[in-house]
């Protein structure tokens, strides 16, 4: 038979061949490319879980080094105490913002009083606060959350029945902290300490009030 042109002659010749070869190579280039994105998902989400992991240990790790730390601050002493129970300590010093350090055992403990606040005070306060317990010791109690933010948060007595927090409180030389939790175990004292504070116009209540 006569063809117009040989290329009319390849199809009619190989033209069943080579429609198979491309078929061919069509699958094989589909399944490379399935192959190939199927196994970079794979390693992604392999590479996501162990990144995902990692982070969570190191959170872990970072937020079981922050409850040590809180941990260690206090003596063994005073880590036994369970809420309301009573440890003698020294206070050593305390300075201009109402952080005292504590002696307990061989420990030197930053500290901060339960439910008062320093940042507004009677000029002579501090002065006061710092002769009444500098270099004595004193019987101390803590809530149920002994630590905040590096330092012991405790209740100061001194004697049987004086909690010293609520007494500086009631004479008007320092404020009570609104931000006391209404569970600490002294929360009534304290702010009756307060009403009785506005009450009398004692301390910084009388210029508050005039």
């Amino acid at each position: 038979m006569y063809y117009n042109n040989k290329l009319g002659f390849y199809i009619k010749q190989y033209g069943t061949q080579i429609f198979a070869v491309v078929v061919c190579l069509i699958i094989i280039a589909s399944g490379l490319f399935l192959y190939f994105k199927i196994n970079n998902r794979n390693k992604n989400t392999v590479e996501i879980t162990a990144q995902t992991e990692q982070t969570e240990q190191v959170e872990t790790v970072e937020t079981e080094n922050i409850t040590m730390k809180d941990d260690s601050i206090l003596s063994e002493e005073l880590n036994n105490l369970k809420p309301g129970e009573k440890a003698v300590v020294k206070i050593a010093t305390i300075d201009d913002n109402g952080v005292m350090v504590i002696i307990s055992g061989d420990k030197r403990i930053n500290a901060k009083m339960i439910g008062v606040e320093f940042s507004h005070e009677l000029p002579d306060t501090l002065y006061l606060v710092d002769q009444d317990l500098s270099g004595n010791t004193f019987e101390i109690a803590f809530d149920e959350e002994k630590t905040s933010n590096g330092y012991a948060m405790i209740y100061i007595y001194t004697d049987k029945t004086t909690l010293y927090n609520a007494k500086l409180i009631q004479e008007g030389r320092l404020t009570f902290d609104s931000t006391t939790s209404n569970k600490a175990l002294e929360y009534n004292k304290l702010a009756e300490s307060q009403a009785y504070a506005k009450q009398t116009l004692a301390g910084l209540w009388q210029s508050r009030n005039n």
